[in-house]
């Protein structure tokens, strides 16, 4: 078992050129998916909403995909790892959100189709709650993507073995390939690019968990009891110094969902991309299937990687453990510890999630900019063909920023 492992280290001692290539066809296939889907857009409706007519199934996906981030892919199986699998507690709230949302939310939103989720705020609280709201998204929304974008670009360049120095670059990078494929193909752009995310991020983890058990023969990295490495997590308690609670994260996640669905234009504009509310609440359905599926095999990466490295010490670099660097051990698995090939895989997969919450965010906010502000205030071209290019420029501007 130790030759095994050995010899996987000594095969894999950082990315390879395949690897790195495997990314830049990755980057370069969704710019191509950008030109052929922005041929033939000729109004901001099908810029913005795919005219309203998008397989519910594609946008549940893309729903799963604009709010799964690197962060987030990166960060599960280091929770597992340090702390334990108590924030699967989180899902428990999911049922409770389906019903918020699917039978309360949406039958409101779907009566009155709009491409900004604020349009409604004017109708029912005048026009100066309806900036409030668009302006309150704008700020949310950029610091959200530059947050993003730089711990991308840190995480990226310590898996590519560059310098903290190279951080600029990798930021450049992705956020050029987001914002041209985002700006050319608009939403049906964004959602099938979302689609080939998610298979990435999902068949990523995927392959994390079948290297470890081929490597391990089998899968005695199962956990059968609780481990010493992680915490306790009590139904409740009123000690502020305990981490999380069940309650506690049943309600966070309960509330997260529900304000998130409702009220971010992120989750209303992909509602709006569907035909009525039938084909809205499978899109939010589809969402949830898929973010639970993908948290539970995140879990099993953890649990994959804890007991990897609790085998095999000596694969670990002397500056990491299993308890205050967790969330560590992931990147340093993807980069050292995968096959050629595997490796290139999976680092576009972390790519893949960055990208996925750019161009989300880019087409969204540049949807709340020209209906809130410059066409609420007859700024903006008349004509459809003028409008949709101004747009494309609003994007790449969004971007820039």
């Amino acid at each position: 078992m130790n030759d095994l492992t050995l010899l996987a280290d000594e095969q894999s001692s950082g990315l390879t050129a395949i690897d790195i290539g495997i990314i830049a066809v990755y980057a370069l296939g969704t710019i191509v998916l950008g030109w052929y889907y922005g041929r033939k857009q000729e109004t901001t409706s099908e810029y913005f909403t795919g005219s309203g007519h998008m397989n519910p199934i594609l946008i549940g996906v893309s729903l799963f995909a604009t709010l799964l981030s690197t962060i987030t892919y990166l960060s599960l199986p280091g929770e597992v790892i340090g702390k334990g699998p108590g924030y699967l507690a989180n899902y428990l709230g999911l049922p409770v959100v389906y019903i918020v949302v699917a039978y309360v939310l949406l039958p409101v939103y779907m009566k009155n189709k709009v491409t900004s989720a604020y349009e409604l705020l004017e109708v029912k609280l005048g026009l100066s709650i309806r900036l409030l709201g668009a302006v309150m998204f704008l700020t949310l929304r950029l610091v959200w993507m530059s947050l993003l974008l730089y711990l991308t670009g840190k995480a990226l360049t310590t898996m590519l073995g560059l310098e903290e120095s190279y951080i600029p670059a990798v930021v450049a990078v992705t956020g050029l390939v987001a914002i041209t494929y985002t700006s050319l193909g608009g939403l049906r752009a964004v959602v099938i690019t979302d689609l080939m995310q998610t298979i990435l991020l999902f068949g990523g983890a995927l392959l994390v968990i079948a290297t470890i058990t081929w490597q391990m023969g089998g899968f005695s990295w199962f956990p059968t009891e609780w481990d010493q490495n992680w915490d306790t997590q009590p139904l409740i308690s009123f000690d502020p110094s305990t981490r999380i609670t069940f309650l506690g994260s049943f309600l966070s996640m309960s509330l997260w969902y529900i304000a998130t669905s409702g009220g971010d234009q992120v989750s209303v504009q992909r509602f709006m991309s569907t035909t009525d509310v039938k084909a809205a609440r499978k899109s939010f359905a589809i969402q949830l299937c898929v973010s639970v599926t993908v948290g539970v095999t995140l879990t099993l990466v953890g649990f994959s990687l804890l007991v990897y490295f609790q085998s095999f010490p000596e694969a670990l670099p002397s500056d990491m453990n299993l308890k205050s660097t967790a969330d560590d051990i992931f990147p340093h698995m993807i980069s050292y510890h995968l096959p050629v090939g595997i490796s290139g895989l999976v680092v576009s997969a972390m790519f893949a999630a960055a990208m996925s919450s750019i161009d989300s965010g880019v087409n969204s906010i540049t949807a709340v900019v020209l209906t809130d502000f410059l066409d609420r205030f007859d700024v903006a071209p008349k004509s459809e063909k003028s409008h949709v290019l101004f747009a494309r420029g609003l994007a790449v501007t969004v971007g820039v920023i």
